[in-house]
């Protein structure tokens, strides 16, 4: 989420806590012929929070910090002043 552009949607961090306690819990629920109950799951779900407006780091530096493996496993490296929250799928 941009601040910047938050600022002109008046998009609010309670907002982005919204949006942040229903994506664990997404397919709830969600069922169609094409996608029958149960075929689709959140098994987690990474949240980045920047100290700062402008952020500390490029989206890009962010998301090459996740690795996900075709096993499903994943691993998450580090980067200074900017501590992923794990939050686990429903």
């Amino acid at each position: 989420m941009n601040p910047q552009l938050a600022e002109r949607t008046t998009f609010s961090d309670a907002d982005a806590e919204a949006i942040k306690q229903v994506l664990p819990k997404l397919f709830e629920n969600d069922e169609s012929s094409a996608r029958p109950a149960g075929s689709m799951e959140v098994l987690k779900v990474i949240w980045w929070k920047h100290n700062c407006k402008s952020g500390k780091y490029s989206s890009t530096k962010v998301h090459r910090t996740l690795t996900v493996n075709p096993d499903g496993s994943y691993g998450l490296a580090g980067l200074s002043e900017l501590v992923p929250e794990e939050i686990d799928g429903f």
